[in-house]
Formats: C-alpha cells, structure tokens, sequence
C-alpha cells in the first residue's frame, strides 16, 4: 500500500536454515523509524489479552498471574506429596518382605521341611505362621519363591536392596514431614523440564511496557509532484518525472475537466470543498501515486461522501499559517467566509462541517477570498459588493444573507480582485461579455442589478456567470467540452441575451484551470488546439475582436 515509502524493496529469504525476510531501504531512509513502524503495525510485536482459567479444587475458575502461580505450587505440593506416599507404602512393604526373605534363608531346611509336610499352599502359608512367626505377607513371598531361587538367592545382595530401601523410605518420610524438603524437589523436578525443553525464549517479559509512537508523516519522503483534481471528483498524484516526460493531456473522462492542477509535495494538504457544505482533508502523500494519463481514483475511496455530494472546488495548503480566507455561496442566498486556520484538523477520516445548511439548501461554490463578491441569480439578477461585508466566522456556521431572492436562486457567486469582464452562459445557448464596470459596488443582501433582459414570453435564464479578464478561457459541457476564448464572445450591455454558441443543450459552464505557475502552459495550450475545422461567417463575425478588445489587449 506504500504507507512506507522508505522501503525499496522486501524479498522473502526463506530457506532450509529457516524464515528470514530482507528488507532494503531507500537511500536517506529512517531504520529506526522504519523498524519501529513494522513492530507498531504488523505482527513482529503483538500485545493480546486473553484469560487464564484453571481446575483450582474441581472448579474452573479465572485467575490473574499470582494466583495461577499459587495455584501451579498447591497442586504440584499435592502431586508430590501422593506421589511419595504411595512410594514410601511400597518401599516400607517390600522391606517387610525382605526381612522375611532373610530370616527364611537363614533357616532353610525347618522352613523346607514344613512347607514339604503341609497339605498345600493355604496350608504351607498358615504352617509358616505357625511354626516361625512370619507374617502372612512373608508367608506368602516365601512359598511363592521358586525352589532353586531358595537355595541359590544370595543372602547379601537381599541386604543390600535392604539398605537401599532404608535410604528411600528415609528421604521420602523427610519429604513428607519437611516442607523444605518438598519444596526442594519441585525446584528439581522444574530444573529437568527447563533444562530438557531449553529452547530460547522468543518472547519479551517487562515490568512496564512503553507504546511506540511514530509520527508517520516521518516516514514520507518529502517529494515534489503534480496533484490533479476533476469536476466529477477524481483525484491522483503524479510524479515530476511522469508528468514532464508525457506529452498528452492528463487522463479525464470525455464529460470531465480539471477544476484543480497544483505543483505540491507530499507535505501539503489538498483541501476539497463540497456541495453539502463540508470540506475533505486529505494529505498529499495519501492521494494515488499514478501516472499523468491515469483517470486517478475517485475521491469517494479515500473519504466517504454521500452520493448526492459534489466536488465544487479545491486548495492546496503548504502552510495554514497563510492568510487567507474562504468564501462559501449557496444556492439559496447565503454567504459565508472562514478562515484557512479553521481548516486544520486531526481527524479527516470523513467530511467535515464547513458551513450549515438550511433545509434543502446547496453550496453552489468555494472560492479564495479576494476583494471583491459578485452573485449573479437564476432570473437573471446580479449584486457585486466587497467582501469586507462578508463577517469572517469559525466553522458550522450558517453564514449571513448574500443577496436578496423573490421567488429565485443563486446561479454562481465569485470573489475576485482583477476582473475585466462578466462571462454569462444561458439556458438558451446563448454567451456575452459585458464589462464589470457596468455592475456598481452596492452592498451585500439588496436585490441586485438587470445582467439579462428580463423577456416575460420566453424567459433567458442564467447557468453560470464569471468575473474574467481578456486571457482566460470558458469551457462549456453539452454533449462534450468546447473550450472558448474569453474575446471570442461579443461585448455587450446588461441587458442584452448575447450570442448563439450553440443549439445544445449546456449542462456546465466553467473557466479553464491550468497548472499552477503555468510551468505547462506552452505543452497544454498545444494539446488542447482543437482540429482545423469549418466556420461560418456567422461564427467568424461573432469571434472578429472589438475596439474595445484591442484597446484591453493594449493596455495590458
């Protein structure tokens, strides 16, 4: 997953000798970092719980260590102590015989001459009693003595087992009468399982045990790339090398454009803003590591987002100390502007609150403060005023009223501070110009001014509206992107509906993006030269430069 771009490479050694994975690593990476990274996140170290339960007294019961470790001595004390009780009974009874054995031999021939003259063997038992005062057990281990293990049996070697059976019955009374003593054989008894089953331990035991903690982004090589972000909410990182190396357009679908193209490092943050009035944070080093011509990954696999939920706009963030500030614009007149500090956050595993909505209520832009605000409305109205109206609030606020609506909606609302013209794109087909001069600094929250003739039979309705100057280029969406200069549309007054530009139906408008520091202007403006094709006069007339034109193209 490349959570750790330290690592070059992982090769599993494995072999006959045993498990053995080699990992190298990049060139300046962290080792120590690195390792303990793997020992936090994989199964090299692992902590588990889990309960100890044991038959303590024919029950089970569940015990902490102290009490599994006394419960290990009760019963080890207990097997020991049965189990030399049963010794010291067999030991004292075969002594008891032996004793018999001896005294037989010592009178062979009276004990031969009795068990020849009894009826049988209950008989020669009951005789040996009788006539010699052995017990009945000895009387018993005598008659069952086969006869030539009676006159071969070595007197001497019965003394000897005598002697060893003292010794034992001996060790194993002080067992039983001296608790220091049994004690010692369980120290034994554990010393020959350790010393028999003595394979290293494998795992760590300590008094106290420290959580790693590890600043991941430590791990991040800190590397310039390209980010891309699209209107229908694709997003991708793109190496320097890929990037100056491809000489196509970047990846996009055919209804699809670029809405943001920064030059970042994988240190920043790219701040996406939605329709639902949240925010997406999203580090740079967490976005697709592709190539140029890739779609990229939608963003909707990185943070989770309603279905219902749009990308509206994007800002990449090296520094949340800078200055600046957000306007959000809703489709039912509100308006609010929050600061870019606000913004940082520690938990972004899901959108965030940037601006509570009304009931039904829809952002329908974010845009970078500037100096000034220009709302334009469905019907056909347009307010533009200084943003300084705008109160600057903290987050989850509900903002304050943008512009006065009767019976409308907010069609696209900009801040700008160098704006030569006004884009209008309606429903009709139809794009003018017109000078910003023509719409006065009036104040925030009053009706607005005519942008469109207001035709009662067949209303012209606003789709977009953008403050441009001279350079910049329009993009409108019917059934694929066309891509118009700004001079290419005539200039106009308020009220006028503008020109044809066409007869389909426009789904979007917007302005072109282009990377930031243009550093691919010349490269991007060549691919995206539309083929040689056929213009009507019409077309030719609509796209000749006004005076008006030239004399902006001068002064500039």
């Amino acid at each position: 997953d490349k959570k750790v771009d330290g690592i070059s490479e992982v090769r599993d050694e494995t072999d006959r000798n045993g498990l053995q994975i080699a990992i190298d690593l990049k060139k300046g990476a962290n080792e120590d970092l690195i390792v303990n990274y793997l020992l936090k996140n994989t199964d090299m170290m692992i902590s588990y719980n889990y309960n100890m339960v044991a038959i303590v007294n024919q029950r089970p019961m569940t015990l902490g260590v102290l009490q599994i470790l006394d419960a290990y001595i009760a019963f080890q004390r207990e097997v020991i102590t049965r189990r030399t009780e049963f010794d010291l009974k067999v030991a004292k009874a075969r002594m008891h015989i032996l004793e018999g054995l001896i005294k037989a031999l010592s009178i062979l021939d009276e004990v031969i001459k009795v068990i020849r003259g009894s009826k049988n063997k209950a008989n020669a038992i009951e005789n040996l009693q009788t006539e010699f005062d052995f017990t009945k057990e000895q009387a018993e281990a005598i008659v069952n003595l086969q006869l030539y293990k009676l006159t071969n049996t070595d007197v001497t070697e019965l003394e000897e087992e005598i002697k060893q059976r003292e010794q034992e019955i001996a060790i194993w009374t002080e067992i039983l009468e001296n608790e220091e003593a049994l004690k010692h054989v369980m120290k034994t008894e554990l010393n020959l399982v350790k010393k028999e089953y003595a394979t290293p331990r494998k795992t760590e035991i300590k008094d106290e045990v420290t959580e790693i903690k590890i600043d991941e982004t430590s791990l991040i090589p800190k590397e310039d790339c390209i980010v891309v972000v699209t209107d229908e909410g694709y997003v991708k990182r793109v190496s320097t090398r890929s990037y100056s190396s491809s000489q196509e357009a970047t990846g996009l679908k055919v209804t699809d454009h670029p809405i943001g193209i920064y030059e970042a490092n994988t240190m920043d943050v790219l701040i996406l803003f939605t329709s639902l009035g949240n925010f997406l944070y999203i580090p740079v080093y967490e976005l697709p590591d592709l190539k140029w011509k890739d779609l990229g990954k939608h963003v909707s696999n990185i943070v989770k987002i309603s279905s219902n939920e749009d990308i509206l706009s994007s800002y990449l963030v090296k520094d949340f100390n800078e200055k600046v500030n957000f306007i959000s614009i809703t489709r039912k007149g509100m308006i609010k502007q929050t600061p870019l500090q606000e913004l940082k956050v520690q938990r972004y595993s899901k959108p965030i609150t940037l601006m509570k909505l009304k009931e039904g209520d829809r952002v329908i832009n974010v845009t970078k403060a500037e100096e000034e605000i220009f709302i334009t409305t469905h019907s056909g109205l347009g307010l533009r005023y200084k943003t300084e109206e705008v109160p600057v609030t903290s987050l989850r606020g509900s903002g304050v009223k943008a512009i006065n609506l009767k019976d409308d909606t907010v069609a696209s609302g900009q801040s700008f501070t160098d704006g030569d013209f006004l884009i209008v794109i309606t429903d009709k087909g139809t794009a003018k110009r017109v000078k910003i001069d023509e719409f006065e600094i009036t104040s925030r929250a009053r009706k607005g001014v005519q942008v469109i003739r207001d035709v009662k039979t067949n209303p012209y309705h606003i789709i977009d509206a953008f403050v441009v100057t001279h350079k910049d280029e329009i993009g409108i969406l019917t059934d694929e992107i066309t891509y118009y200069k700004v001079t290419s549309f005539p200039i106009c007054d308020r009220y006028q509906t503008g020109t044809q530009v066409t007869k389909d139906k426009i789904h979007k408008a917007f302005t072109k993006t282009e990377i930031t520091e243009n550093k691919k202007e010349t490269k991007e403006e060549k691919k995206e030269e539309p083929k040689q094709e056929e213009i009507s006069l019409e077309k030719v007339d609509e796209q000749i430069m006004t005076i008006d034109d030239f004399l902006d193209d001068f002064n500039n």
